[in-house]
């Protein structure tokens, strides 16, 4: 946001209006002649148009406008920088995805589950402000992309970077949530959350979801699991990450509800199926709206000074006016 340090110099184009009318169009400057064209019965006089005169004019143009510049220097512009500093700990979340094969299905046209759930993410992150979120994903392996942070472009472009298929064909939930669970152990935020996003039963990895999901709870992390399209045969068409090879064929999706629902509720979460992409969106701001505290923020005010600019640019168009006046022009002082 612009401002200046001291704008009474500004009134001083208050006088420019004036001066022009002295400099190029009062008659008694003393830089005209009178003809009465009354007794001249011939065609009227016209200057002939040369480079002079449109020197003339480019160097008129460049004393006022250098003239200007310096004025607005002199008024100290600034640029003003606003930042909100959070004084107190927000939420931190961690974002656990599914990146298995099951979530090439395309049952929410016209994109698959894991975009979808990728783009709905986006919009979840930007939409938070000051909380620490992290990106955990998984498949047959469980990797942590990004632990809780506030820059938010950084995690954004670490989930657009996923890829289906990158950890494996199955779907090692317990390790997706115990990694999570790890890196929100050490938190000293209020709240600490955990939002996981699967279309498929825990069936790889050494860590069982039910034990996760008691650590979590000694930890005091609140869990929500949202289930990710339809349950069911459903035909996919992927690429191999590695190969680069197309496969298609078919999978069978499905989790247990039930088991969802009773581990989130003694967990203090919550548990949602997501069939369509407007339930996944609804699920998504219902979260968003529950999961919220009070902020204590302060806003600090920085000015950063320009002045320098305009001084530089109004010097350098006074110079060139005289340069090209007396050296050029060859006109008298």
């Amino acid at each position: 946001m612009p401002g200046f340090n001291a704008p009474v110099w500004l009134t001083l184009f208050l006088l420019f209006p004036v001066l022009l009318w002295l400099r190029f169009s009062w008659r008694r400057r003393g830089g005209r002649l009178e003809f009465p064209f009354r007794v001249w019965n011939g065609e009227g006089f016209f200057p002939r148009k040369n480079w002079a005169k449109t020197f003339h004019i480019f160097t008129a143009f460049l004393s006022w406008f250098g003239a200007a510049s310096l004025i607005f220097a002199a008024a100290g512009p600034e640029r003003i920088e606003q930042e909100e500093v959070y004084l107190s700990r927000n939420i931190d979340i961690v974002i656990v995805l599914d990146q298995s094969l099951s979530m090439s299905v395309e049952d929410y046209p016209p994109v698959n589950r894991f975009d979808m759930a990728r783009n709905v993410i986006h919009r979840f992150v930007q939409g938070r402000r000051g909380d620490s979120i992290g990106l955990v994903s998984f498949g047959t392996q469980a990797v942590v992309r990004c632990p809780p942070t506030t820059d938010y472009s950084w995690l954004l472009t670490r989930l657009d970077e996923l890829r289906i298929r990158d950890l494996g064909d199955d779907t090692a939930i317990g390790m997706g949530l115990a990694a999570a669970v790890l890196h929100l152990s050490d938190s000293t935020a209020e709240e600490k959350v955990i939002l996981l996003l699967t279309d498929g039963d825990d069936n790889a990895g050494e860590v069982r979801l039910e034990t996760a999901m008691n650590l979590a709870s000694e930890q005091g992390i609140r869990v929500y699991i949202i289930g990710v399209g339809e349950q069911g045969e459903a035909a996919v068409s992927i690429s191999d990450p590695e190969t680069g090879l197309l496969t298609s064929g078919t999978v069978l999706t499905r989790f247990d509800e039930d088991l969802f629902r009773s581990l989130t509720e003694s967990n203090g979460g919550g548990y949602w199926h997501a069939a369509s992409p407007g339930t996944l969106e609804t699920v998504f701001r219902t979260v968003d709206s529950l999961e919220t505290v009070e902020r204590r923020v302060s806003m600090r005010v920085q000015s950063r000074p320009i002045h320098r600019l305009f001084i530089i640019i109004g010097a350098a168009a006074v110079l060139l006016s005289w340069f090209i006046r007396r050296i050029l022009m060859g006109e008298a002082p």
